[in-house]
């Protein structure tokens, strides 16, 4: 049978929904830079198939929620938006986050308002720091970045730090969905100046990389993860872009088994593991 997505508002921002269990926490998916709420897209449909009930919100800056081009924002704006849509939610969910997405969530965490975490690729609360191969694709953005002004990868910067795991020929397709982000939150991320304070996270954590992320690298992953106390899972053959890469499949079923087994169907509790 085929998968229901509703697209919709929520706490005024775009988003789409997949209904489901209701013995089970609904999901929220947290999307990353230069993106919006459909980046999640395949995710939701494949967890609407276990079963999982779902939302997916775009933030301000995006899907025609101003400031224009995400102007002057900052990690903190996003992490408020995140709050409206789980207020609007009216119950706690499990969330996911990609990328700058896993940094907002591991925020939600510390708040409290998350029964679980899955990080992917999560951009670290320190400096992210470039690799020698996305030098060429960072240097040319950084008097935006340092300026605070929006800014947008190329496409052959996208090509070679983002989808350097994707075939080549879905590459500019995915490159003419990405929308312009804020330079004030990529500084935000560059030089670390956005903090979770670990010990209040208390919910049960999955963190996730690719061995050949060429933004969010290995090491950076393991840091996240040493931080909250749980062992990271890195992916041969994965990127950053391991939301669509051949083989995501394998990945999101290892995710489902991470919260079949700390979600329980016959009371709705949250098991911590140990």
């Amino acid at each position: 049978m085929e998968i229901a997505v509703t697209e919709t508002t929520i706490a005024g921002f775009p988003a789409s929904t997949v209904d489901g269990d209701h013995s089970k926490p609904p999901l929220l998916f947290i999307h990353g830079s230069f993106v919006g709420h459909q980046s999640f897209a395949g995710w939701q449909r494949f967890f609407a198939d276990r079963g999982w009930r779902s939302v997916a919100a775009s933030r301000r800056g995006r899907a025609g929620i101003g400031p224009t081009r995400a102007k002057g924002l900052h990690i903190a704006d996003y992490v408020d938006d995140t709050l409206a849509v789980i207020a609007a939610m009216d119950e706690t969910p499990v969330v996911i986050g990609h990328s700058l997405g896993g940094l907002i969530a591991q925020k939600i965490a510390e708040l409290g308002r998350a029964r679980a975490a899955v990080l992917l690729c999560p951009a670290p609360a320190a400096m992210l720091t470039a690799q020698r191969v996305a030098l060429p694709t960072y240097l040319p953005m950084m008097p935006r970045i340092l300026t605070g002004r929006p800014i947008i990868p190329p496409p052959g910067g996208c090509s070679t730090i983002a989808l350097n795991a994707v075939p080549e020929t879905a590459r500019p397709a995915i490159h003419r969905t990405l929308v312009h982000e804020s330079g004030r939150v990529y500084r935000e991320m560059i030089f670390g100046s956005f903090k979770i304070d670990f010990a209040r996270v208390k919910c049960p954590v999955w963190v996730a990389g690719g061995r050949l992320d060429r933004i969010v690298e290995p090491k950076l992953v393991a840091w996240t993860a040493a931080k909250l106390g749980v062992t990271p899972r890195l992916y041969d053959g994965h990127a950053h872009w391991l939301l669509e890469e051949p083989g995501w499949e394998a990945l999101a079923s290892d995710v489902n088994v991470f919260l079949d087994r700390v979600c329980s169907n016959q009371d709705g509790k949250i098991r911590k593991l140990a």
